[in-house]
């Protein structure tokens, strides 16, 4: 269930290097071996290392499960962590686009072309090479099961020699190289000789590590893959991934030292860990959350703006983050948090004001309150909980619909899963990418990569427009001048109400040196952890 979230949110970075109608190559530092360094101060320990050692295994808890690992179509969500896999290209903890399975990568706006060139030596883990024909394999394969962001704009897929596929494309735009280099690859050879159903519980990447064996909703155990092509990593022998839901037994866990490191830690317990003296790494971006209501259907009364506004009065968020966060979460006046590229200072067009409300009901002609039903599921409870206290205060009657994971996925992301969308109302959320131009085109824009549908009916011809200037915007001052603006033009519309910016936390036991969530959760480089030898 992981990929749910990772996948969504997605997540993702934006190009923005390229500047007029001049080719271009990227070509970034390249891929280290050196493991970062720790968000937070390690324990004092008697003779501290001075880097990685190598041995071990590591014992991850994680709080879902998934159901399918290999198959690039519908994988389950191991590759977001990439410690089976690869993708074309990568970002670090500052949001810079830096290769992975690509050296570098060129750019033509005249002629529309996107050419890959991809490393050489790198084997997948049943000994075929990873090459342009794989590459190619792989994006053909997310182009015809409709998965791969702007497929529609994909006219070829060229291999112009064993290492550099060119793609030719309808036109160009600034979001090219992070739609089309986000594909994690798999071996063709393995799924050919075998099958898409075999494929979906065997995954044959080119990561760090290779499966073992799994239990749906119970464990994951990995191994060392020895032909990685990072050489001298990875470090550990082996990681077991542990489904654990319960964040209390979690919490015991690491504490008994059953545990190595707990990925995606509630807020309250990371904090509560965090005291206790073990590390934990807050990512830089973590989750948006928002009040999404149903502007797709035509007949839906959420069409009429000013209910829309009166939802964004009604809730006090600065209240919610103090009641709900533990210190750590950010009340949102707009889409963009604080520190993003999108943010607009001191703007916020619609503070708590229950009065204001209420008066905006009456004007839209429900003087005497309505009725609602409010979708979320069990990781917005609390959150639905705190909106329909704020709503019914000012005369809106929301039902909570708490629904399992998979039924508010099929109608949260209904554009992603084939749902329905949702009736009314939806708490969610999305991830927060850097820069934030990204984000805001995949989860707000006019074909949402997330599948948030269900909102459609409430953007307008200048917010879409302004997704337009952002596509083609390659200057990157312009771009986050645009990117502000768009912001501006979200509240405008009041597409969404913005709530909270919730973090994303990894708890680390002393002596594991682990990047996981310095940059996103879906930036995860398994090959730099280590554990310090007792």
């Amino acid at each position: 269930m992981k990929i749910i979230y990772s996948i969504l949110v997605i997540t993702l970075l934006l190009t923005i290097a390229m500047a007029g109608c001049a080719e271009k190559t990227t070509t970034p530092a390249a891929t280290s071996a050196s493991p970062p360094a720790s968000s937070a101060a390690p324990s004092v320990t008697s003779t501290a290392p001075t880097g990685p050692q190598s041995g071990g295994t590591l014992r991850i808890i994680r709080n879902y499960g998934v159901t399918n690992v290999g198959y690039p179509p519908n994988d389950g969500g191991m590759e977001q962590g990439q410690d089976v896999t690869r993708r074309l290209i990568n970002w670090d903890e500052k949001g810079n686009v830096v290769p992975d399975l690509a050296e570098s990568w060129k750019e033509d706006p005249v002629n529309n072309t996107l050419t890959w060139n991809l490393r050489k030596g790198v084997k997948f883990v049943d000994g075929t090479d990873f090459n342009a024909e794989a590459a190619k394999w792989n994006m053909e394969r997310l182009i015809d099961t409709k998965r791969l962001t702007e497929a529609d704009k994909v006219k070829s897929l060229d291999i112009i020699d064993t290492y550099t596929l060119k793609m030719s494309l309808t036109d160009l735009n600034s979001q090219a190289a992070i739609n089309y280099g986000w594909v994690a690859m798999y071996s063709p050879a393995a799924v050919k000789a075998n099958g898409e159903e075999w494929a979906k519980t065997h995954p044959v990447g080119v990561g760090p590590f290779t499966l073992v064996d799994w239990s749906p909703d119970n464990f994951v155990n990995l191994k060392k893959f020895d032909n990685y092509f990072v050489k001298g990593t990875p470090y550990l022998d082996g990681i077991n991934f542990r489904v654990i839901p319960d964040p209390v037994s979690a919490s015991a866990m690491m504490e008994a030292g059953q545990a190595d490191l707990w990925f995606d830690a509630p807020t309250k317990f990371a904090a509560d860990l965090e005291k206790k003296g073990f590390k934990v790494n807050w990512a830089v971006t973590g989750f948006f959350w928002g009040l999404f209501a149903n502007t797709a259907n035509p007949d839906s009364k959420w069409n009429n703006k000013k209910l829309r506004e009166a939802l964004e009065y009604a809730i006090d968020r600065p209240g919610m983050a103090r009641a709900l966060g533990y210190g750590k979460f950010e009340a949102l006046t707009q889409v963009a948090p604080k520190g993003s590229t999108g943010y607009n200072d001191g703007y916020d067009p619609r503070p708590y004001n229950p009065e204001k409300a209420r008066q905006l009901l009456a004007e839209a002609g429900y003087s005497k309150g309505l009725q609602t039903t409010l979708l979320c599921s069990a990781m917005s409870q609390d959150y639905a909980t705190a909106i329909q206290a704020n709503l019914l205060a000012v005369g809106i009657d929301a039902k909570i619909d708490l629904a399992d994971f998979a039924r508010f996925n099929s109608m949260y992301m209904s554009g992603f899963f084939g749902g329905e969308g949702f009736p009314e109302l939806a708490v969610g959320m999305v991830g927060i990418d850097l820069p934030f131009a990204t984000g805001l085109i995949r989860h707000f824009g006019p074909t949402p990569m997330t599948g948030i549908l269900s909102i459609n009916g409430a953007k307008s011809p200048e917010f879409l427009a302004l997704c337009d200037k952002l596509y083609n915007t390659f200057d990157s001052a312009e771009l986050t001048k645009v990117t502000k603006q768009s912001v501006k033009q979200v509240s405008e519309d009041a597409l969404v109400v913005p709530l909270l910016k919730t973090p994303w936390a990894s708890v680390m036991a002393p002596g594991v040196h682990d990047d996981s969530s310095t940059a996103h959760n879906v930036v995860w480089n398994l090959n730099n952890s280590w554990i310090e030898k007792k």
